[in-house]
This record gives structure tokens, C-alpha cells and sequence, in this order.
């Protein structure tokens, strides 16, 4: 049996590419932000995901054969991102070194002394609430992620449609390692505080450069743009974040016509 997944290299030109690709600039600023974190966040994700494939049976060929595209998946996202960040560092954007040292570290001692399941656990929550966001992105912010620019929006409208694709991985994973109802709460309640609390700091020094020239009202109606993009995702995030509380969710069974039209668009443009 293989996976259904797809791991996919579109054709970006990040040399052409637009820093501020949003009409909402501010939410171009906070995904900017968050592309920084990419390199060291889906590298772990991997590095668990590869750690588990070693306890699962050889006989469910069909987990393990979904880890193995999973991998794929995201290290082509966090190796597109690096080649995307480098443009935001020849901009300006520029983050500060303590920041991606202690998420390493921190994320270095998950790997090192937390139990499989936890790990899981916490990847697991990670995917889930990237499915909500990649279904925001393509059903209710459609004016803030138009692409075509094969840039930066482009480049997150790509990945956050792999993340759909793959939505259900970590989950089964988890399922396999342990299945404890309770852990799996708790990994999606610390993946969401612990790298919100990381991308925060990056986004905050984004804002800060974006900012930097203007003047006072330049800088209230650039804080009141962010303000709105924020109540905007978040009004839709959080009610979709309850699915997850019961105790039977499946990931899997979310679907998004939209999503899958994005995956055969960027298959078209994959080298």
C-alpha cells in the first residue's frame, strides 16, 4: 500500500517576490514571522515522526508508509522557507539570534527527555490546529491570501495546503503510540501556548522593522490593521479548535473542496 500524499516543489521566484504580499500588510508581516520558525520546528516534527515509524508494527504498512510522505512534506516546506527567509533577511527582517536558540533548545529537550507519546502528542496538536488555519487561509481569508504572486503567499497558500493533505498523520501516529485521550489534549494545549508564545517574539520584531518610518498615525492605523487581522482569525480559530476537545475527533474526516483544488494547482507548478 502506498500513502495518498504528495510531496510537491513548486516553481517560486523569491527574488521577485513581494515582502508585503497582503492587502492586510500586517498579516503579510505576522507570516513572514512565522516562516522563520519553519527550519526548526518541521525538522522536529520529522524527527519524531521517524522516531515513532520505528515502534509501529511493519504490518501497518499504511502509517508508515503516510510518515514517510509526511517527511517528504515538510522538509521540502522548511527548505522553501529557508530560501523565502533569506530574501526577508536581505530586506531587513531580521531575527534575533536568542529567539531560534531557545526554541532549539527547548525543542532538543523534548526530543531528549520527554516520552514518545508526549511528543507525539504535541505534533499531533501542532497539525490539528494547522488544519484550521490552512481552511481559514482558503475559505474565509481568500482576500488576504490571494498567490499568484509566486512569492510569500504563495509559498504559505502551498505548504498550509500540504498541511490539510496531511492532516491526519500525527494524529494516527499518536493513536498508535498511545491513544491516551488525555495526552492528547495536553500535547495540543502546549504545542499551541509553547509556539505561539515563539512566534510571538519574532512577530513582534517584524512589526517593529515594518514600522519603523512611520509616523503616528501611520503607526495607530498600522496597530488598528493588526488588530483586525487578529480578532478576524481568531474568531474563527478558537470555535474551530473546540472540534478537537472531543473525544473522538479525526482529522481525517475534515474536508475542503478549495484545499484540494489548491493541491492540483500546486502539483501543476511542482518541478
Amino acid at each position: 500500500m502506498t500513502s495518498t500524499l504528495t510531496a510537491r516543489w513548486p516553481k517560486f521566484d523569491f527574488a521577485k517576490a513581494k515582502i508585503v504580499w497582503s492587502g492586510n500588510p500586517e498579516c503579510a508581516m505576522v507570516w513572514n514571522a512565522m516562516s522563520t520558525s519553519a527550519p526548526m520546528v518541521e525538522p522536529w516534527l520529522n524527527k519524531v515522526m521517524l522516531q515513532a515509524r520505528k515502534s509501529i508494527d511493519p504490518e501497518n504498512v499504511a502509517v508508515r508508509e503516510d510518515i514517510r510522505e509526511f517527511v517528504r512534506q515538510e522538509s521540502n516546506h522548511y527548505k522553501m522557507h529557508i530560501e523565502y527567509n533569506r530574501e526577508l533577511t536581505n530586506a531587513g527582517y531580521v531575527v534575533p539570534s536568542w529567539i531560534p536558540e531557545k526554541l532549539k533548545k527547548e525543542l532538543d529537550d523534548m526530543l531528549q527527555n520527554r516520552s514518545l507519546a508526549f511528543n507525539a502528542a504535541y505534533c499531533a496538536g501542532f497539525e490539528n490546529f494547522t488544519l484550521f488555519t490552512s481552511r481559514f487561509m482558503f475559505e474565509h481569508a481568500q482576500d488576504l491570501f490571494k498567490g499568484g504572486d509566486l512569492g510569500g503567499a504563495d509559498l504559505w497558500l502551498w505548504h498550509m495546503a500540504e498541511e490539510y493533505e496531511h492532516r491526519s498523520v500525527c494524529h494516527d501516529v499518536f493513536k498508535t503510540v498511545s491513544g491516551n485521550y488525555f495526552m492528547r489534549i495536553y500535547g495540543l494545549f502546549y504545542s499551541y501556548f509553547h509556539l505561539m508564545a515563539h512566534a510571538g517574539s519574532i512577530v513582534k520584531v517584524f512589526l517593529e522593522k515594518y514600522r519603523e518610518d512611520m509616523s503616528n498615525a501611520e503607526r495607530a492605523e498600522s496597530i488598528k490593521r493588526e488588530k483586525a487581522y487578529n480578532r478576524r482569525y481568531l474568531l474563527y480559530f478558537y470555535p474551530q479548535m473546540l472540534k478537537i476537545l472531543i473525544p473522538f475527533y479525526d482529522p481525517g474526516k475534515e474536508t475542503a473542496p478549495r484545499l484540494e483544488q489548491a493541491l492540483a494547482h500546486y502539483s501543476a507548478l511542482s518541478a
